[in-house]
C-alpha cells in the first residue's frame, strides 16, 4: 500500500502505525500539523519528531482505526 520506506526503530514505527490508522502519509502530516516531506524523512529514520508530535502520533495509534474520528482527530493539549 505505501511505497515509503520505514527506518526500524520505535519512533518510524509509531509513526508508521499512525500513518495506517488515518490512511497515509498525506493524512498523517495534515492531523500532525508538518510538512510531509518532513514525516517521510522521520519516517526513513532521519531525525526524529518533536516530543509533542511524537505524543500526538501515539495519541493516534492509541485511539486505533476503530476510534471515533473525532477522538482520533483531537489535538493534544
Amino acid at each position: 500500500m505505501l511505497a515509503i520506506m520505514v527506518a526500524n526503530t520505535s519512533v518510524s514505527r509509531t509513526l508508521e502505525r499512525a500513518m495506517r490508522v488515518v490512511g497515509g502519509p498525506a493524512q498523517l502530516a495534515e492531523r500532525l500539523g508538518i510538512p510531509e516531506a518532513q514525516l517521510v524523512d522521520w519516517l526513513a529514520g532521519h531525525g526524529k519528531p518533536p516530543n509533542d508530535i511524537y505524543l500526538r502520533a501515539l495519541d493516534i495509534v492509541a485511539s486505533g482505526p476503530f476510534a471515533p474520528m473525532e477522538c482520533a482527530r483531537s489535538p493534544r493539549k
